[in-house]
């Protein structure tokens, strides 16, 4: 896991990355979960928010990975909200969120399932 490039996507953010999130960066967990999540890894962060237009779309929010079906798994950047939730490429608005878990962690240890 690369910290120079967690550096960078927080640089170019201009906020750091939730506490929380951080430690699954450099623990380097990024990968396939269950059947068909990828959450995404330090070194492609900032192409896929990039690609996303995460910033702009979903202000306060980061794209951390997909379902492998057209949809993003998203964090808040605020750090006290580790909510996880889904929302189509396609629409990319706050107001389209599916909450999938209330606890980041908690979702990663069931696996990240999305029902």
């Amino acid at each position: 896991m690369s910290g120079q490039a967690i550096d960078a996507f927080q640089q170019a953010l201009g906020r750091s990355l939730p506490t929380y999130y951080l430690r699954f960066l450099r623990d380097g967990q990024e990968g396939m979960r269950g059947e068909q999540v990828l959450l995404y890894g330090a070194d492609s962060l900032m192409e896929r928010n990039a690609t996303y237009d995460t910033a702009l779309a979903c202000p306060g929010y980061i794209t951390i990975g997909d379902d492998s079906g057209g949809r993003a798994v998203m964090l808040a950047l605020d750090g006290m909200d580790r909510v996880v939730y889904l929302v189509g490429h396609g629409s990319m608005q706050r107001d389209d969120f599916e909450r999938v878990a209330d606890d980041f962690h908690a979702w990663l240890a069931a696996d990240c399932p999305l029902d």
